[in-house]
């Protein structure tokens, strides 16, 4: 069945059992309320995907050659990641079912609907945690519904702030590859919560290679709900619990409030670069950044979302760090004329100690990764030199240095290697360098550039008339990631009677 475009809030009525005497009219019987948080507490936590903290690899695709540059071959990556959160982002602040006290259905909760539950409630108890108050920071509410908890909130802002309240700042970038995988980046799950941040990325028709979402939230207080004893302690009268279902019902235990800028970015640029780019412009006090930073954020596509300040929440162009840092620089403290907006939420169920109810946001997303078939490195030992070798005059040095790598813990491709036996020890000159024209260039089919290495070591001996002394070993391991394009690596092996065998790695393609 279709649904229409645009759906009306939805609103369970729960019903109510059914006694009008005196008693009841000042709450539940002691044996009500018993049976009560006995059938509250008999339900389960609303059904959700398994928590997955870090994305797995579901499968990847057989490498194809790349049409565009047939030196490249790629292949797709699915990943499926499902964290857990305890706070949610309230990306929709003129939502009318969130809000300090709302009750939810927890059937309703994983699907995105937040269906809030409509009773006869108890007052309830809130509190901001702003210290700099003139007045109390504490009001009750006698009926909880949207329209009483918004005047009850109200009433506490309204009064005088002594003194300034800096924002508690918390900055996250995350990479983005597909628009399911956009909410949980966000950590938003309300269902029309994403929507203008989704609108800001183009998914379908992008040419840049790789996105980002960079949130930065500014949080001026939270107000927060005492918490019930027992949950039939916030009803007058009790619902009938076959209304809930077979889920718990949920409450809004906490909200915190302030501002939010949702930087949409892309860019052809790495994750490690857009950090450090975005890092020094919020850090820099007025947008002033290094040339390179500069370079990295006008390569960038940006648009930034803002919640809980004076500009539109609509997308809007970003043009430089300058305007990057303006975004966060204004409306940075609570003060009466900036109230802020709901940023975020915690959820706790209505059971005995109201545990938190944790938010399962399942993805599945792609990754599609190109690169030289066969990268090419040069491994070169370039010189040996005895600095102080044990005995007097001139050593005969023999031994063996390797250099060579390494795919999935196995030797692969060529070596670079120098090798003499005893009976052909080398006579070298105590305090000269010689120099070693040793190389080897391997080729490597797809290596995994953070565990694959290429691998640099030896040992070594000084030919005596008695015993041989034995000059010790050194092994260098360096992973490919650590190899960069046509800038050498250079590294020294080290052995005893300061004997230095010099070395430099290379990636040349």
């Amino acid at each position: 069945m279709l649904r229409p475009a645009f759906i009306l809030p939805l609103f369970i009525s729960v019903l109510m059992a059914c006694s009008c005497n005196k008693e009841e009219a000042e709450g539940p019987s002691t044996e009500d309320a018993r049976t009560f948080n006995q059938k509250m507490e008999s339900l389960n936590p609303f059904t959700q995907p398994e928590e997955i903290a870090e994305p797995v690899v579901q499968e990847t695709s057989d490498a194809v050659q790349n049409p565009a540059d047939p030196s490249l071959e790629c292949y797709t990556t699915t990943y499926k990641v499902a964290p857990g959160f305890d706070e949610m982002l309230a990306l929709d602040p003129t939502t009318d079912v969130i809000y300090p006290g709302a009750m939810l259905l927890g059937a309703s909760i994983p699907t995105g609907e937040y269906i809030p539950i409509i009773a006869d409630r108890a007052p309830i108890t809130l509190s901001i945690s702003l210290q700099n108050l003139s007045g109390s920071p504490v009001v009750e509410i006698e009926d909880p519904k949207l329209s009483t908890v918004r005047t009850g909130i109200k009433s506490i802002l309204d009064q005088e702030v002594a003194s300034a309240t800096p924002a508690k700042l918390n900055f996250e970038i995350s990479e983005v590859y597909s628009e399911q995988h956009l909410k949980v980046a966000l950590g938003a799950n309300y269902r029309s919560a994403g929507n203008s941040v989704s609108a800001a990325f183009n998914f379908s028709q992008s040419t840049y290679s790789n996105k980002f979402l960079i949130k930065y939230l500014q949080t001026y207080y939270t107000i927060d709900m005492d918490p019930p004893a027992d949950p039939a302690d916030l009803f007058k009268r009790l619902p009938e619990t076959s209304a809930f279902g077979s889920a718990s019902p949920a409450y809004v235990a906490s909200m915190a409030y302030g501002r939010m800028v949702l930087y949409t970015v892309e860019t052809n640029r790495s994750f490690t670069e857009v950090n450090a780019a975005f890092s020094a412009a919020f850090a820099s006090g007025d947008g002033s950044i290094d040339t390179d930073y500069q370079q990295t954020i006008a390569a960038c596509n940006i648009k930034a979302v803002v919640i809980g300040g004076s500009a539109a929440a609509a997308a809007q162009i970003v043009n430089g760090p300058a305007e990057v840092y303006n975004y966060i620089a204004e409306g940075g403290n609570y003060s009466k004329e900036s109230p802020g907006a709901p940023l975020s939420y915690k959820l706790r169920y209505l059971k005995k100690g109201t545990p938190v109810a944790t938010v399962v946001l399942a993805s599945e997303y792609q990754v599609r990764t190109c690169d030289l078939a066969y990268p090419k490195y040069r491994i070169r030992i370039t010189s040996l030199k005895c600095n102080d070798c044990p005995e007097v005059g001139d050593p005969e040095i023999y031994g063996r240095i390797t250099g060579r790598a390494y795919v999935n813990g196995s030797a692969t491709g060529p070596k670079a290697e120098w090798k003499r036996s005893r009976d052909d020890a080398w006579e070298i000159h105590e305090g000269q360098e010689y120099g070693l024209s040793i190389s080897a260039d391997p080729e490597l089919y797809r290596p995994d550039y953070n565990t694959d290495y290429i691998k640099v070591d030896g040992w070594l001996k000084e030919r005596d008339a008695g015993d041989d002394d034995d000059l010790g070993a050194d092994s260098h391991i360096i992973n490919l990631k650590d190899i960069k394009l046509n800038v050498p690596y250079p590294g020294m092996l080290t052995f005893s009677g300061n004997v230095d065998v010099k070395y430099t790695l290379e990636r040349l393609r």
